[in-house]
């Protein structure tokens, strides 16, 4: 399993927007995207303007349907998201290690 995590830094003030807005945009992953495992949106409790959106998936093919053949180093992002950030999102990949 592969996991993705996208990281944005929200402009003060617009934290519970954008939040909301990324949360409407995932929530029909589960239904629509094959080899998806499952996300959360993760808003830091000491700096509320750093948000991270995390999901796993099946293996590399399932995130590159999704991301396209950049995954590796391009974070999918939506119209008008520039609006809501200080700077562009910055995108980490890790594998799972069975304990």
């Amino acid at each position: 399993m592969l996991t993705r995590v996208s990281e944005a830094l929200v402009k003060p003030g617009r934290e519970e927007e954008f939040v909301a807005r990324v949360l409407e945009l995932v929530r029909t992953f589960p239904e629509t995207c094959d080899g998806f495992e499952g996300h959360e949106v993760l808003v830091d409790l000491d700096d509320p303007s750093r948000v991270r959106y995390v999901s796993r998936w099946r293996d590399e093919q399932a995130l590159e349907r999704y991301a396209g053949p950049g995954w590796r180093t391009d974070p999918v992002t939506f119209p008008d998201e520039d609006e809501y950030l200080r700077r562009p999102l910055t995108l980490r990949h890790f594998a799972s290690v069975t304990c």
